[in-house]
């Protein structure tokens, strides 16, 4: 509208656009004649606007929800959300398979379980035999002597002679019937079974002990049931009932407010309540105005509400809904001591980084998959929770896909990533000294090193090749393109962010490879079981884009992996108990973190998947570095810490033959091997000169074959100096 200096509107121009209802004379005040008009519509207007109309209390009141807001639509073009046709369940083949093996065992398990109580049935039965043979022959006498005929003649009226007689004649012709009959058939089992006992002994036990049996169940009291029943324990889960979830709900801590509208209008139930793998699933709205985080950050005492255990009930919101619809998962059982299924790789198959690599399991035993590639990785846990055990399964993935060059670096010391790292990484360290640290260093230098490299290389690619100035499979597959995928592994991290000399040097080279490495194809994964501000620094748990957060102290911890605020929103990993170990919460994955039991692979498993991942590697020559028995170089412009260590770790004596500390230092370790041989005297020694350790030429010691002479050595002491001058540069 256009507005002129009289206060008045011209509506001439807009009449095609604006309702009947709005068209106003342009004589009349904008105030008195909007007003109205706004009114009518249903629209509140503003205090000051209707105090100037004087009729403004006589106005009649108008509906406020418009027809017009309804969805006229024909029906074909409103987005319906239709069911499935078939089951989830059934179109997932695992959960089929899980489905008809439990429904083949539940048949079979009172099969099996009344076989084995077979004995103890049959000496229960043969117990009662003799009060079953007692009832039998009472009840064989009462019918040969027709018993209901007795008894009707006892009850007769003696002087009715008539009725008398005639059942009395009935009753004799009966008994001796019965009489001939019973002595025939007494007469032929006793002949049965005498000729049976003469000519198939075994036919006439199994028919003595099948009477036997007989007997029993004829005289077996009721008080004292022959089978034992039932065959399943009775602690077994209760149905989940919307009756049973609408009580827990409302008490569960929710405002009074809240707890009572539920208790006395129930809620907006989405869908039934369903199986849903090893449980149940219900969908439904909570009530206006409460989030399913509020719910989740009382899930202990929903739990109780429910009668299940802690680890068996699990509060979901729907990502693709409003944040008050819920899915609530409860289990038969919960997640620690439900069976999962066999990691997927660890029998047979090759893995791609480019796919999402199999990790373990969600609370409802559906596999749950990790897309590596273009994205790094942080585990925390406290001790003995299955940190390790989570990233030795990323790594085993990792190591199936043979283009994949591994970095493995455990800073604790037990060998626990020995598998594959020992079998299939490019670099691999394993110990808690300084050495190791060094090592890890001169890894993560190598690492970043290859930022600028990659960086030019595939800037300089055309964009047919490269069109998305990113790595992609068909590059990091082909042969001699320098792009193989790079996996940094550092398990024990706070060891290295801790460190005095190291932590701000490896701060740098870490946040550089999670922010520019993943468009270049190098991946890091890290676990801590410290997850504090000094020994994770903030710059690196900030920036990582996968989370997986095992059983942790308490909420700092939790926020320190998992990020700033998950705690406040009911994502709680301290409240896993001692025997939620592998179980945590996995954020980045999805819009919302969730439950996941990373897969079970112990070390001897572990050692058998990395030597098929050595023989995929060796397959498609792709196996290098220590894997590949290629020895790391003495770096020239400083010793190596971790080589001059572990020479002084493999010295027996004060004095030692070079080629003695050559055939040590190979058998403990691959990278001081030459094609499978020890390194040669020569190169040994100009190693240790380089290192700075005086090479004496000659110097008595014990030789290789256990007799004492001179030859090119070292002493003990010489090899401390050149570690004392390298700590002091």
């Amino acid at each position: 509208m256009n507005g002129n200096g009289n206060g008045t509107v011209a509506l001439d121009a807009l009449a095609p656009f604006v309702p009947d209802v709005l068209l106003i004379p342009a004589a009349t005040p904008v105030v008195e004649a909007v007003t109205p008009a706004v009114e009518a519509v249903g629209t509140v207007a503003p205090v000051g606007v209707r105090e100037v109309d004087d009729q403004a209390d006589d106005h009649t009141s108008m509906p406020v929800d418009s027809p017009a807001a309804d969805d006229d639509r024909p029906a074909w073009e409103r987005p319906a959300d239709r069911r499935p046709v078939v089951a989830p369940w059934v179109r997932d083949v695992s959960q089929l398979r899980r489905a008809i093996v439990w429904s083949v065992g539940e048949a079979l398990h009172p099969v099996a379980f009344h076989a084995a109580r077979g004995p103890l049935y049959g000496v229960r039965l043969a117990s009662g035999s003799p009060r079953g043979a007692v009832k039998a022959t009472h009840a064989m006498i009462r019918w040969a002597g027709d018993g209901a005929t007795r008894d009707r003649l006892a009850i007769l009226d003696a002087k009715d002679s008539a009725a008398y007689l005639a059942l009395s004649r009935q009753r004799d012709d009966r008994m001796k019937r019965r009489t001939r009959i019973g002595g025939v058939g007494l007469a032929a089992v006793v002949a049965g079974q005498s000729a049976l006992y003469v000519a198939e002994p075994g036919l006439f036990v199994a028919t003595t002990v099948a009477g036997v049996l007989a007997l029993g169940a004829v005289g077996r009291r009721r008080d004292r049931p022959i089978l034992d029943s039932p065959t399943t324990v009775s602690s077994r889960a209760p149905k989940l009932t919307s009756d049973v979830v609408e009580r827990a709900l409302a008490n569960c801590g929710l405002p009074a407010s809240i707890a009572t509208k539920i208790a006395t209008t129930g809620l907006e139930w989405v869908a039934p309540i369903a199986i849903d793998g090893p449980g149940w699933l219900a969908q439904f709205d909570l009530p206006y105005g409460v989030t399913v985080a509020e719910v989740a950050d009382k899930r202990e005492k929903l739990a109780s509400g429910l009668r299940r255990p802690l680890g068996a009930v699990w509060p979901e919101p729907e990502s693709d809904e409003h944040p008050g619809r819920m899915r609530l998962w409860v289990g038969q059982t919960t997640l620690a001591k439900a069976k999962a299924p066999l990691w997927p790789l660890a029998k047979a198959g090759q893995a791609d980084i480019f796919k999402p690599l199999p990790f373990g399991t969600d609370q409802r035993l559906r596999p749950v998959s990790i897309p590596l590639i273009f994205d790094s990785v942080l585990i925390g846990a406290m001790p003995r929770y299955g940190k390790t055990m989570a990233l030795r399964v990323l790594l085993l993935g990792a190591a199936l896909d043979p283009h994949v060059v591994l970095y493995v670096y455990e800073l604790k010391g037990t060998g626990d990533l020995s598998s594959p790292g020992e079998q299939c990484a490019h670099r691999y360290a394993s110990g808690a000294s300084d050495a190791t640290l060094r090592a890890t260093m001169d890894g993560l230098e190598e690492v970043y090193a290859e930022l600028e490299r990659r960086a030019d290389l595939i800037r300089s690619l055309p964009k047919a090749v490269c069109p998305e100035n990113k790595i992609t499979p068909e590059l990091a597959h082909r042969p001699g393109s320098g792009l193989a995928p790079i996996l940094l592994s550092i398990d024990e991290c706070q060891e290295l962010f801790s460190h005095k000399e190291f932590k701000d040097e490896a701060t740098r080279l870490c946040v550089a490879i999670i922010k520019r490495g993943p468009a270049l194809g190098i991946m890091l994964a890290l676990a801590t079981q410290r997850p504090t501000a000094e020994s994770l620094p903030k710059d690196i748990s900030a920036n990582m884009g996968l989370r997986f957060c095992l059983r942790v102290a308490g909420h700092v911890e939790n926020n320190m992996i998992l990020g700033t605020g998950m705690s406040a929103r009911g994502v709680q990993s301290y409240q896993f108990g001692r025997k939620d170990k592998g179980i945590g919460w996995l954020a980045g994955l999805d819009d919302d973190p969730i439950v996941v039991r990373g897969a079970y692979v112990d070390a001897p498993a572990a050692e058998r998947i990395a030597d098929r991942a050595r023989a995929l590697r060796l397959a498609t020559g792709t196996l290098t570095g220590q894997a590949a028995g290629q020895a790391v170089e003495v770096a020239d412009d400083g010793p190596d810490h971790r080589f001059l260590g572990d020479v002084l770790t493999v010295m027996r004596d004060d004095s030692e033959h070079l080629a003695v500390l050559a055939v040590r230092l190979a058998d403990v370790d691959q990278r001081y091997q030459l094609d499978g041989d020890p390194w040669p005297s020569q190169r040994l020694g100009g190693a240790l000169r380089a290192a700075g350790v005086d090479v004496a030429k000659q110097l008595w010691a014990t030789a290789v074959d256990g007799t004492p002479g001179n030859a090119s050595g070292v002493t003990r002491d010489a090899v401390r100096l050149a570690i004392s001058r390298a700590a002091e540069v």
